[in-house]
């Protein structure tokens, strides 16, 4: 977990853990000679919130977000199925602990807690580029009471107990009243929320980890060693994706229903051996039909059905085939092109550097009284007042069906070329939809 999520970054982190190393000894010095009860805790306290500051407001190269943006997470649960989430608990549980081994106060110290992640939430949003998201601070804050909790158990154990006393009520309140302030002028002015389905990365299960490992081995055999998997779940209503990773690649699996698969093995033009060799003696292709005969050879053997009442199509990548060939399935029924693709590239050295898979089962109906291409495309132009360039007919999944729908291509300008979708039965606008 930590691997992941702080990667290459170990100088960063040895040189803040030496800062907050140092930090600790002069509070706790400082401490000592103001004639505090506590002065480790106090020293303690103030190592940990500078590392959390450090961790969370400068750690280099993390993700940055729209700027002036706070989400409000609508899957609080999605907190425990995180590693975000519970590295975050696991962040503020000694904070919580500390806080209160300095305070003596329980609720000072959990309203300090809470304080110091709306403060880091704040700016994450408005000054350092980063997420804000309300389960970050839902998790930061049952840190801090889980450390609080530690704290008071292991004081009744020992019998010395905590009180909240009134400068313990007088510092909450203060706190309380500050971070309240803050955030409202902060809501009010310069930052945004906006609420959203969870989007977090979650934990894998038992289950998706077989998936994810059955797709690879399908796909390549041993070749692969997987690193880790995670699940990104899917953005206003789409699929949600395992997102396998391993060394020097990343490959992406659909979950539940397993359809859609992809890998990227190697994206260099020089081939190397994060390439799968499906055939270890194989001569490097020099052509096109070279090429293709790998990528059937291959799909022969691993995606065969593939192959029933399709038709194929070999292109090059890049201007001089550098990156090698892709040799396409597709299948069409009555002229619709229907979702289920195959997509294999292989690499110079003959070897395979990317795939895309996407399965399609359902069941579908074509009517025959469809309109034409010609009337789709006049239809669209009597919408938006440009004449299409082209159109083709898809199967696509629309208010929880799939049905043919003509994708009718406008160009507004040399590189601006827009789809516009027109419902093969109805001959109406459809709105909200993508061909992938």
């Amino acid at each position: 977990m930590l691997e992941t999520i702080f990667g290459e970054k170990s100088g960063f982190l040895l040189a803040l853990t030496l800062i907050s190393t140092l930090t600790l000894l002069i509070a706790t010095r400082s401490a000592r000679r103001r004639g505090r009860e506590n002065p480790w805790a106090v020293g303690a306290l103030f190592a940990l919130l500078l590392m959390e500051a450090g961790v969370t407001l400068l750690l280099p190269g993390s993700p940055g977000a729209a700027a002036g943006i706070c989400y409000l997470n609508q899957t609080p649960s999605a907190i425990f199925m995180t590693s975000q989430g519970l590295m975050n608990i696991a962040m503020f549980t000694p904070i919580g602990f500390f806080a209160l081994a300095a305070t003596r106060s329980p609720l000072a110290a959990l309203t300090g807690g809470i304080a110091v992640s709306t403060g880091t939430e704040l700016a994450q949003a408005t000054v350092f580029g980063r997420n804000c998201d309300s389960n970050d601070l839902a998790a930061n804050t049952i840190g801090t009471f889980a450390g609080i909790a530690l704290f008071c158990a292991m004081s009744a154990v020992s019998g010395r107990g905590t009180h909240p006393g009134k400068a313990g009520l007088k510092v909450a309140g203060v706190l309380a009243f500050t971070t309240v302030a803050i955030s409202a002028a902060a809501v009010s002015t310069v930052v945004t929320l906006v609420p959203v389905e969870d989007s977090g990365t979650q934990l894998s299960s038992t289950a998706q980890r077989e998936a994810a490992d059955n797709a690879i081995r399908r796909a390549f055999d041993d070749h692969v060693d997987i690193t880790g998997v995670s699940l990104h779940p899917g953005a206003a209503g789409s699929q949600d994706q395992l997102v396998i990773s391993f060394k020097n690649g990343t490959a992406q699996l659909s979950w539940p229903d397993q359809n859609d698969f992809s890998a990227l093995l190697e994206a260099e033009s020089v081939p190397g051996k994060n390439s799968f060799a499906s055939e270890p003696s194989l001569t490097p292709p020099k052509r096109e039909s070279d090429a293709e005969a790998i990528a059937v050879r291959y799909t022969e053997a691993r995606y065969p059905h593939h192959l029933k009442n399709s038709f194929i199509r070999t292109f090059p990548v890049g201007e001089d085939a550098e990156f090698g060939w892709i040799t396409s399935w597709r299948v069409i029924d009555d002229g619709v092109l229907l979702p289920r693709r195959l997509d294999v590239q292989v690499n110079r050295a003959g070897r395979i550097s990317q795939l895309v898979v996407r399965e399609f089962t359902e069941e579908y109906s074509l009517a025959g009284d469809r309109i034409s291409e010609t009337s789709a495309m006049k239809r669209v132009e009597e919408q938006v007042g440009i004449t299409p360039e082209e159109a083709s007919e898809h199967l696509l999944k629309t208010d929880g069906e799939y049905k043919p729908i003509w994708v009718v291509a406008i160009r507004h300008g040399p590189e601006d070329v827009e789809s516009v979708f027109v419902d093969s039965i109805t001959g109406d606008i459809v709105e909200g939809l993508g061909v992938t």
